[in-house]
């Protein structure tokens, strides 16, 4: 039986950038189960969400949440059940810096 490891895949405010990046072991696995994003700022703010590919990039095919709208003081949670394999990755964007995302999963390397 697999082990599986409950954890935070992400804790942190980013425009743009890669934010978690699965082991590339085969047969390396995640599963994000939630993704939080509270907006801290006085403006509203547009957020978009990829699951990467191993040597992908972000783009409109890989988007799991696309110009999400979060306003001021707001706390959004987004619950999914999304398998990563080894060396995905999570992308995450937004108009302004004053969004902070908690994504948090289980993951697997062998």
């Amino acid at each position: 039986m697999a082990n599986l490891t409950p954890k935070n895949l992400y804790i942190g405010s980013d425009s743009a950038s890669n934010v978690y990046t699965l082991s590339s072991n085969t047969g390396s696995y995640a599963i994000v189960k939630n993704i939080n994003i509270c907006n801290t700022g006085a403006n509203t703010i547009i957020c978009n969400v990829h699951v990467i590919p191993s040597s992908g990039s972000a783009g409109a095919n890989n988007k799991i949440l696309s110009n999400y709208v979060v306003s001021s003081g707001e706390t959004i949670s987004y619950d999914a059940s999304l398998v990563m394999n080894a060396g995905a990755s999570i992308y995450v964007s937004s108009n302004v810096t004053t969004a902070t995302y908690v994504i948090s999963g289980v993951e697997y390397i062998p």
